[in-house]
């Protein structure tokens, strides 16, 4: 299989060939980030982060914990969804040597999203997400993206597993994109029956993983995540577009760095 790059992207790893390879047949991939790129002091260092990003929230994450238990919302408190803290907040500023951006940077990380793509992307999100666990509720709706061609993706930071909410990806649905809107057309929420009579009964799959788990998915495809109940999620969320998207960009560049240092990211 010839290497797999793009203008400005490094050959592939034989592991990030697979991934491509998985996530263009069935828009979903998975792997882990030292099997991906060999360095495990990254994920370290983005573990080290994430701590020091939780202790700046302490007090906002307890006042969410309070309202998740059943404690009412202040008047005039902007709060809109108390279960999910944006550890970098709503416009996640970029430095090129912080640990989130770094990740995503990575040759083999970026390649993979610009290999899928097969044009060249920008990163158009970048943030890590704390999800309160909760009581159990109905699983949400299953949903896509119905925009051009773009990848996902979740670096796990803790443990992911039945009780953590692990997000949920119909294989093949990415591609069968009129199956997909003949379900929407019936007006009706798409249900786990109607999901198994289109894509067959062993298209769900289920991405649970260890911390360090890195999850790909082509946003286009049918996909849900449940609600945490039995401990807290923690990811860091990526998102990459084609260089020439149309998306809202909410990225800005961290103090003091200018914004001719961040070609690879869409800023605002």
């Amino acid at each position: 299989m010839p290497a797999l790059t793009r203008r400005g992207h490094r050959p592939l790893s034989a592991e990030a060939r697979r991934v491509v390879a998985d996530l263009r047949r069935d828009g979903v991939a998975r792997t882990t980030l030292v099997a991906l790129t060999g360095d495990a002091g990254l994920l370290d260092d983005v573990l080290s982060r994430t701590d020091d990003l939780i202790a700046d929230q302490s007090a906002d994450i307890v006042r969410r914990r309070r309202v998740v238990a059943g404690d009412p919302v202040p008047r005039g408190d902007p709060l809109h969804d108390p279960h999910e803290v944006e550890l970098l907040g709503p416009h996640p500023p970029v430095d090129p040597e912080d640990p989130y951006a770094r990740f995503l940077r990575h040759p083999q990380i970026s390649g993979i999203a610009a290999a899928h793509c097969r044009r060249d992307v920008r990163i158009w999100g970048m943030n890590g997400l704390l999800t309160l666990a909760t009581a159990p509720v109905r699983d949400g709706d299953w949903v896509h993206s119905p925009g051009g061609p773009a990848v996902e993706v979740r670096l796990h930071l803790t443990g992911v597993d039945d009780g953590v909410g692990p997000l949920t990806h119909v294989r093949t649905s990415h591609r069968r994109r009129a199956a997909v809107r003949a379900l929407e057309r019936t007006g009706r929420r798409i249900g786990d029956d109607d999901v198994t009579r289109v894509f067959g009964p062993g298209a769900v799959e289920v991405l649970t993983g260890a911390t360090g788990t890195v999850v790909f998915t082509d946003p286009r495809g049918l996909h849900r995540r449940s609600r945490p109940t039995a401990r807290d999620r923690l990811v860091l969320h990526g998102r990459f577009c084609a260089r020439g998207g149309r998306e809202r960009a909410v990225l800005l560049p961290a103090e003091e760095v200018p914004r001719s240092a961040l070609p690879d990211f869409a800023l605002a």
